[in-house]
């Protein structure tokens, strides 16, 4: 999101372009109506590029006229950055907290608090790249998820202007230094995309050639004696003006309909949106798009509050979609109060605040509130918890974690430190029995521990992976190392005489949860096929769990201080079950009896009527919208023990208390 404003002009910043204004309010209004809409706009979220882009350029011709003047000043540049900045961001980040602190779970405000810390720091997209996973909670519902964007860009303002300096100081060839390191950034962008999409997304090195693009234009601008002002009104657009605006246009509206999550981003598809941002900048003020659609008054006024509009909007739907799903009629209230807010934010905090008297005692006064923000982040305190606490009795009975995830390298070696493992009953003992597949092997690992308390028990260990079924030559790459390497941990593991396998697999299945690109449906059986003959070869006897009902709303059982609905949401109908199982059972099934697969199946347990269970008293079957909890798992083995007893093996008998 930038933060570069130039509505009111002085003797140290730019001369007022009201088209890049106009820019900016396209780009947030992508971002806000995809945020909102994502199904309306799917690429809307092109508009943070957009955004990099405006930065990059604005700052950069700052910096280059300073330095041309021999008037850049560390200390007045960053002074003008904390005054712009910071007296939005303090104002969303407080009212974030104080509301969090009184609306959310324990575990939520504790993210919520981890946050606020990470955003006032400015390390935001560092934290949300850690944070990334297959366990992790969704984007939707962490209510300062948009601000890694504000991290990226204070990130290239902490180390581009000590770049430019030093270069300008020994005489180096600016455009040489910029353009290189412009290439770089974008060569590691496009060939980390696909292998490692989390950090080529957050990371300011695979980011950063998006502002270093309008830097290369300030420079280009600024060699050829060109400031970023306003022709006189008399004057036409430059020759190329209006083509370039068409072009840059038709990029950014067609990147903004075409492009969707399912392509790899940034990667080679961010140039759109780049490139568009270059060209309407480069077009000019008097280009005819520039000067009647970006120049028109009402995107004017829409820019001009686009930073706390775009501070704003994110936290709005957040908090929303946590205590109330999101509704359509919550959705326009947001998009609508988000914009009061933004307005409002911006004549009465940002205006008085930026502009005036005591610039330095300002700056001072707004980089001490933030670093109460961030040590209210780092040490939460329990403002308005008390209510919290109450309304949390069934809480403090249930943990939407996962107890049993370890590390997976005791088993696999090193490389393999990730993955979701557990030593499961067998503690020291050589294990007769390995449970494996995706993450749904984890959570029906207490099921097995819970079940393997009886006289003939299992010894068993679990190994899984996280959307990875960990079948044979099957999968993502890393996925197809994961399975290479559970292969030789049953050859060298000789007493394992049977294999359960446990997976999430509606989505392999059905719905091709791996991505059309990488499986389809048919390699699926194939490879599904060839890993139980492999096992039966080896004289493994092979038992299948089927996934368990999935789409309930755990922590809508928790009842909630606020809230915005009356609605129940924490039991699943049976039928809606049902449909999220999707049609895999019919063709599986009878493959699985014809190779002599055993079977066992959670529904008629967990979905004994027309409602699935998801609370059973007080304790909550699930930990997430698709994995049972610590407790849901011993509850499937206590109440399914029958079912159970007919398909899992009987070995040796467990010593007392295992």
């Amino acid at each position: 999101m930038s933060v570069i404003s130039a509505a009111r002009p002085s003797h140290s910043a730019l001369p007022y372009r009201p088209d890049i204004d106009g820019l900016r309010a396209l780009a947030v209004l992508a971002v806000v109506f995809y945020h909102a809409f994502p199904d309306k706009l799917r690429g809307g979220f092109i508009g943070v590029d957009v955004f990099f882009v405006i930065s990059g350029y604005l700052i950069s011709h700052i910096i280059y006229r300073g330095l041309q003047h021999d008037a850049f000043s560390f200390a007045s540049f960053y002074g003008h950055r904390v005054r712009r900045i910071f007296p939005a961001l303090v104002l969303v980040l407080a009212v974030c907290y104080g509301f969090g602190a009184v609306a959310l779970l324990d575990d939520e405000f504790a993210q919520l608090a981890r946050h606020t810390a990470a955003s006032a720091g400015f390390v935001q997209n560092l934290v949300l790249y850690r944070e990334s996973g297959y366990f992790d909670n969704a984007s939707e519902l962490k209510p300062l998820m948009h601000l890694w964007s504000l991290a990226v860009e204070e990130q290239f303002y902490l180390a581009f202007p000590l770049l430019v300096w030093a270069a300008w100081r020994r005489g180096w060839n600016l455009a040489v230094v910029v353009g290189g390191l412009a290439l770089l950034s974008f060569g590691l962008n496009v060939a980390g995309v696909d292998a490692h999409p989390a950090r080529t997304f957050f990371l300011p090195q695979t980011r950063l050639w998006e502002l270093l693009a309008g830097a290369l234009l300030a420079h280009a601008q600024w060699r050829a004696g060109l400031a970023p002002a306003p022709a006189p009104a008399t004057r036409r657009a430059a020759p190329g003006g209006n083509l370039c605006a068409a072009a840059g246009l038709a990029l950014l509206l067609g990147s903004a309909a075409g492009l969707s999550k399912a392509q790899a981003y940034p990667g080679w598809w961010a140039l759109l949106p780049v490139l568009g941002g270059v060209l309407l900048i480069m077009a000019g003020p008097q280009a005819w798009i520039n000067r009647h659609l970006l120049g028109s008054r009402p995107l004017r006024w829409i820019g001009k509050i686009s930073y706390p509009l775009y501070l704003w909007h994110w936290p709005l739907l957040a908090f929303a979609r946590i205590l109330d799903e999101l509704p359509i009629g919550e959705r326009n209230a947001a998009v609508i109060l988000s914009f009061v807010l933004a307005w409002l934010t911006w004549r009465l905090v940002e205006q008085p605040l930026r502009y005036g008297g005591h610039g330095a005692r300002k700056t001072v006064l707004l980089g001490a509130a933030l670093a109460c923000l961030a040590g209210l982040g780092l040490h939460p305190v329990e403002l308005g918890r008390a209510g919290v606490q109450t309304a949390q009795l069934r809480n403090s009975l249930n943990r939407f974690d996962y107890p049993y995830k370890q590390s997976c390298q005791p088993m696999l070696g090193a490389g393999f430190d990730g993955g979701w493992c557990n030593a499961g009953n067998a503690g020291a003992r050589p294990p007769d029995t390995l449970l494996v597949g995706d993450s749904f092997s984890n959570a029906y690992a207490p099921m097995l521990a819970e079940h393997a308390r009886g006289a003939d028990a299992m010894r068993f260990v679990q190994i899984g992976m996280g959307g990875c079924p960990v079948l044979a030559d099957y999968g993502r790459p890393d996925c197809r190392a994961f399975s290479q390497a559970v292969a030789g941990y049953l050859q060298r593991t000789p007493s394992l005489r049977t294999v359960i396998l446990a997976g999430h697999w509606p989505a392999y299945v059905d719905h091709q949860e791996l991505g059309p690109q990488v499986e389809t449906a048919a390699s699926f059986d194939r490879a599904f096929a060839r890993t139980v003959a492999q096992y039966q070869a080896r004289g493994l006897k092979v038992v299948m769990l089927l996934a368990p009902p999935t789409g309930s709303k755990p922590r809508s059982c928790i009842a909630r201080p606020v809230t915005l609905t009356s609605k129940r949401l924490c039991d699943v109908p049976a039928g809606t079950a049902a449909d999220n199982d999707g049609g895999y059972r019919s063709r599986m099934l009878p493959l699985l009896a014809q190779s002599g697969v055993a079977v066992f199946d959670p529904f008629p347990v967990l979905c004994p009527g027309k409602v699935c269970k998801t609370l059973d008293g007080e304790r909550i079957l699930y930990a997430d919208i698709n994995h049972l909890s610590l407790f849901g798992a011993q509850y499937l083995a206590r109440n399914g023990r029958p079912a159970l007893d007919a398909v899992l093996p009987r070995h040796e008998k467990s010593p007392q208390g295992a």
